[in-house]
């Protein structure tokens, strides 16, 4: 017997059934990371929008070179044969531990990368280790690669951009952190002093208790048991930079 011939409405849902199998366009390859530069890699518009941002403008900045020589120059100042990865980061981030401190006191990155998470500079890191500039895991060092780059012998090729405290303001951080260590240390609602608290006040920075109560976050407690302190200690900071303006016009 014969094969049935096609009718019109068969061989259309043939077509159809065609056009559902065909093959989804490839996405275009990405470039292995040693390939990639501060052109090439792709980075959220947001944080290239504010990577033109001057340090006048903001506390918080979007760098990618200057987080590579950060981290560098930070490793740089370590001791000899190193310190660990977690313990670099953690510097960087801003932690605070009494067997750091004597790490703490060699380097002005402390707290750098205050505005990101931790495991986002533990992986920044990594990439650095990757990319040649570090070397180790138990024990990190500066590579000789690393070295030009401190030099400017050689430029950072970057894979992504982390969030800066600007040189400008981090002896506020510095002071906020350790205010923040000393009531962790104390048992005085070290809970209530977080992380958004404190880049609010870097932002802000509130020179009188109505401006500091504005600061979301800030609850009756703080108020009422630090609230002169943080202003007294946000004042100084202003009162200090006044004084840089005023010898450098």
């Amino acid at each position: 017997m014969g094969r049935k011939p096609k009718t019109q409405a068969t061989q259309t849902m043939t077509s159809s059934r065609s056009r559902r199998k065909s093959p989804k366009p490839k996405e275009p390859a990405t470039l292995p990371f040693e390939l990639q530069t501060e052109e090439t890699a792709m980075e959220p518009l947001g944080e290239a929008l504010e990577e033109g941002r001057s340090d006048e403008e903001s506390p918080i900045v979007v760098r990618s070179s200057d987080a590579v020589r950060e981290a560098l120059e930070m490793v740089a100042k370590m001791p000899y044969p190193g310190v660990g990865l977690r313990t670099i980061a953690g510097i960087l981030r801003g932690e605070t531990r009494a067997n750091w401190l004597s790490y703490i006191a060699r380097t002005e990155s402390w707290g750098v990368f205050f505005p990101n998470p931790l495991p986002a500079v533990e992986n920044f890191i990594r990439d650095l280790i990757r990319a040649g500039y570090l070397e180790g895991s138990h024990f990190v060092r500066l590579t000789e690669r690393g070295q030009r780059v401190l030099e400017n012998q050689e430029p950072p090729a970057v894979r992504r951009r982390l969030k800066l405290v600007s040189r400008k303001v981090r002896p506020l951080l510095w002071k906020l952190l350790l205010l923040r260590a000393r009531l962790v240390n104390e048992r005085k609602a070290p809970g209530l002093f977080k992380d958004e608290v404190l880049l609010q006040l870097l932002e802000k920075q509130p020179t009188t208790i109505e401006e500091l109560k504005q600061i979301k976050g800030i609850g009756k407690f703080i108020v009422q048991r630090l609230g002169n302190e943080i202003i007294q200690i946000i004042q100084s900071f202003r009162n200090t930079e006044k004084d840089k303006g005023e010898e450098n016009s």
